[in-house]
């Protein structure tokens, strides 16, 4: 009897690690970002967030793509970090106040 008790509370602790774990997604959000100071922006700012994994934009594409856990985040968070730093995020446009505190060599409008 004893043993089956203790392989009941192993299994249950078993079923609620399993359970607990965290489950990985991917995103790649198109951005507005144009040179490496956006790049350490975009990325500082996801990289904050809790259960991001990881971020990396890159220039060439302007395409940021981010590893978290989808139990702690989720893709409407991720956009709205973006969109909070000064920058587009896929359709949704950049927070108008955090635009206007970028550096000049951030904004869209600007020539590079």
């Amino acid at each position: 009897m004893r043993k089956v008790v203790i392989m009941m509370l192993l299994s249950l602790g078993i079923t609620l690690t399993a359970s607990a774990q965290s489950k990985n997604e991917k995103i790649v959000i198109q951005t507005s970002a144009v040179c490496e100071m956006c790049k350490t922006n975009i990325e500082g700012a996801l990289n904050k967030l809790e259960g991001v994994k990881g971020a990396y934009l890159d220039l060439k594409t302007m395409a940021v793509t981010v590893r978290y856990d989808a139990t702690t985040l989720n893709a409407q968070n991720i956009i709205a970090a973006i969109t909070l730093a000064g920058y587009d995020a896929n359709e949704v446009p950049a927070d108008e106040a955090a635009y206007e505190n970028l550096h000049s060599c951030c904004k869209k409008d600007v020539v590079h």
